[in-house]
């Protein structure tokens, strides 16, 4: 399986990095290797792919919070249909060292199967067998609510895929409500709706957190910056991760649950 998806995973690497650090990563494979353990999409990719992989062919998959339907080439063995609520462009308000998702031109959605709100999808009870979310819980006004609805939604033993952030920053405005959820959260609120967890896993720690921000602020500021804080950048860079540093900041958590 392991083998199967290094040759599979699209890594696609959007760093905290402006534009000509990226040209020049993808040219070197020290600077290359350093975006992709800084950036943690590269991990939620191979835990994506990994899960969608152990569905049975032939399975109804719903695709919530769609976007752009990062993961649509790795369900074509199984019945996939989409949900969204469409309505986003660009970033309202720009933050240090990126543009935001959509650029200038305009985020570009994936095609639809159902539009509207998240936490109010029509289709009949017990439809799916599996709900794929990654990356949206930040961005809807109704977490729990949504939660109960894709339970709601699941068939009995259906698969619950979820990955959401632990700590962001601001992105994707004006629909950004949260800088993300604890492990605590989804061990109560999946639970009282009626999903056990059989995957929680958290993503980097407080030390990759730093060197992600560090690395942001050398992009984005003058030459002096970059001097001064390189030091600083390698310190966090290669500390070790322990369970000290994860109970202290992880980026966010991979979730599967199956419903009761």
């Amino acid at each position: 399986m392991n083998v199967k998806l290094d040759n599979e995973v699209k890594v696609v690497t959007e760093t905290v990095t402006q534009s000509r650090f990226k040209q020049f990563a993808k040219k070197i494979p020290l600077a290359r290797r350093i975006v992709e353990n800084l950036n943690q999409q590269y991990e939620r990719d191979k835990f994506v792919v990994s899960e969608l992989c152990s569905i049975e062919t032939g399975a109804l998959i719903l695709d919530a919070g769609c976007g752009s339907q990062r993961y649509r080439s790795y369900c074509s063995n199984l019945e996939y249909k989409s949900q969204d609520f469409g309505e986003y462009s660009v970033d309202e308000r720009q933050i240090i060292g990126t543009k935001g998702a959509g650029g200038e031109e305009g985020y570009a959605y994936g095609s639809l199967t159902y539009k509207g709100n998240i936490w109010n999808i029509k289709e009949s009870d017990a439809h799916f067998d599996a709900i794929l979310c990654t990356e949206v819980f930040e961005h809807i006004p109704y977490p729990i609510e949504t939660i109960s609805e894709f339970s709601r939604l699941l068939k009995p033993g259906g698969k619950l895929i979820l990955t959401a952030p632990n700590a962001c920053l601001r992105h994707m405005d004006p629909y950004f409500f949260y800088t993300g959820f604890s492990d605590n959260w989804y061990k109560r609120i999946l639970k009282d709706a009626g999903l056990d967890i059989k995957v929680l896993e958290p993503v980097g720690d407080y030390y990759r957190y730093m060197a992600v921000e560090i690395a942001r602020t050398m992009a984005s500021h003058s030459f002096f910056a970059k001097i001064v804080l390189f030091p600083v950048f390698i310190y966090y860079y290669y500390k070790k991760k322990t369970q000290l540093s994860v109970d202290t900041l992880c980026g966010g958590y991979h979730v599967v649950a199956i419903k009761q």
